[in-house]
């Protein structure tokens, strides 16, 4: 057994396939299939059903998978390591963001890691929250942002701060005039929604007690992954959509009277940093939660008497 062969099933797990492996691996098919036969013998357990399209894994194989990974991010840790000793903060690290988050904290600090850390390559995905824990597992992810709290198994979380969740309203409305809004006046009907299943719409779910049962009647449903995509709508047909409040930096200054807060208790949205618990590069992910959280407005880093809404999310 080595180290490459552990590298090559992984990868083959990952693309379920030899063919897509051996390119990302830059080996040929055979060469792959050798080595991880080789394996296989030497192990006794089949780790791949071949018959299967696509590849299947199994049961013996998914346990071993799984130690793989565990033995890998040990491995790599010696890499890091000799990083780890050296002064500069310098080397690769991944990061992936909820869409919902990245367009409106990745500007807030850039700029300042990239002054601070010119040797530190920041490699940044937009991805749902289920798949930046997934790949955090399989190591493809190094950190992740994303809202908690949520409940996960073989990840840790670090929360950073708090976002307060606000109305943009349509010069049209009703509440256009309002200073402030109270959730038991909105009308459901006026509200333009993200797709089912992202972690923003859960917590706009439980802020209004509602579900996708109660928007059947509605004449036009726009889902849309991108709050900037339902801002938009807003601006030109009407009604109101959910921002969070690192969203309201972003938008023009003639159109900041329609931000509304809500009254009372303000919810919020936690947002956290996740990490394997068996963390590799940690001096690069210090790095760079240091100079986010430095350029993270103070109000945002307490929780005042503040309601954390649940994202629904289990994985």
């Amino acid at each position: 057994m080595n180290i490459n062969q552990l590298k090559y099933i992984l990868t083959v797990s990952k693309h379920r396939s030899f063919s897509k492996a051996s390119i990302e691996l830059g080996v040929t098919q055979p060469a792959l299939s050798l080595q991880i036969s080789k394996l296989e013998q030497e192990l006794g357990v089949t780790i791949f059903n071949r018959t299967k399209k696509p590849l299947a894994i199994t049961k013996e194989g998914d346990l071993l998978l799984k130690k793989s990974v565990h033995i890998l991010k040990l491995f790599d840790g010696l890499y890091d390591l000799a990083l780890e000793l050296e002064e500069e903060i310098s080397g690769k690290l991944n990061i992936g963001i909820i869409p919902t988050l990245a367009p409106y904290i990745t500007p807030v600090f850039l700029e300042d890691l990239n002054h601070l850390y010119p040797k530190l390559q920041l490699i940044i995905s937009e991805l749902i929250t289920e798949e930046i824990i997934d790949k955090i597992k399989s190591g493809e992810l190094d950190t992740g942002l994303i809202a908690t709290p949520i409940q996960a198994v073989g990840v840790e979380f670090n929360a950073l701060f708090y976002e307060k969740f606000f109305l943009f309203v349509s010069n049209k409305s009703s509440f256009f005039k309002s200073e402030s809004i109270k959730i038991n006046e909105l009308d459901l009907d006026d509200l333009w929604y993200l797709n089912e299943g992202n972690c923003f719409q859960n917590q706009v779910n439980v802020l209004c007690k509602t579900s996708s049962k109660v928007l059947e009647k509605q004449q036009i449903k726009y889902f849309s992954n991108s709050i900037e995509s339902l801002r938009y709508i807003v601006e030109q047909r009407g009604g109101m959509t959910f921002i969070p409040e690192l969203a309201t930096l972003t938008i023009p200054v003639d159109k900041e009277d329609m931000i509304k807060p809500l009254e009372g208790l303000q919810p919020v949205r936690e947002i956290s940093l996740v990490t394997s618990k068996f963390v590799a590069k940690q001096k690069l992910i210090d790095a760079f939660t240091d100079t986010l959280l430095h350029n993270i407005p103070k109000r945002m880093k307490t929780i005042q008497p503040n309601m954390i809404l649940d994202t629904q999310i289990i994985t």
